[in-house]
């Protein structure tokens, strides 16, 4: 009977230190990234370290910076300072090409947020995150030696812009291509329909944390 108690005792104390093991490799494997809006601009703020710039070489032109953000949009409106409402509509009517923009950060994501008028928190394994790096990989077109195309380069700030594979329309916005990115992870949405700021945060602040509510 002693025999049965302590096999049943050592079973015990090997499932909790594996089950804390465990929990300290999940978390220590989670990569955060976070899903933001500031004016007309929504983007992916994705941290930069050796791990993401492995599966996402463009991180490479961001090497010294903590964090990037990652838009997608249509080429001449994102490219032009401002808002011109002009180039706005032409992007809304008629299908155009398309770029995507990376700006790079060096302070702590909490300050970015600072900025934003929302911001959500989702937590990725890294499975998770390499099927979201795969869908922005995707989004980028490549030259015939198989690198990412700069369209732009700001001189006063640490933005690029990146030649991107799809097309503009009213019915596909960077907030359905940021749709696209999270649903990419496994996150089970319909995207189709979804062109606005306001539906995606709706649709997609119930599966993150909330850390800058969307008034």
């Amino acid at each position: 009977m002693r025999r049965k108690f302590l096999l049943v005792e050592m079973i015990c104390v090997f499932i909790f230190f594996y089950s804390v093991k465990f929990a300290q490799v999940s978390e220590r494997d989670s990569i955060n990234i976070y899903l933001v809006k500031v004016n007309w601009h929504t983007g992916l703020m994705i941290p930069v370290n050796d791990f993401t710039k492995k599966i996402l070489p463009v991180l490479s032109y961001f090497d010294g910076f903590k964090y990037v953000d990652i838009g997608w949009g249509d080429a001449e409106f994102y490219q032009s300072p401002g808002f011109n409402i002009c180039l706005a509509v032409n992007a809304i009517l008629v299908p155009t090409p398309t770029v995507i923009r990376i700006d790079g950060y060096k302070f702590p994501i909490e300050r970015v947020i600072e900025w934003r008028e929302f911001a959500i928190q989702f937590v990725l394994t890294k499975e998770r995150f390499l099927r979201m790096a795969d869908f922005i990989n995707q989004s980028f077109k490549y030259d015939d030696y198989k690198k990412v195309i700069i369209s732009l380069r700001d001189k006063e700030k640490p933005i690029i812009f990146f030649k991107s594979v799809h097309y503009y329309f009213f019915m596909r916005t960077c907030n359905t291509w940021a749709a696209e990115a999270i649903q990419s992870t496994g996150v089970e949405i319909d995207t189709f329909g979804l062109v606005t700021a306001g539906q995606l945060y709706s649709k997609l602040s119930r599966f993150g944390k909330i850390l800058k509510k969307y008034e």
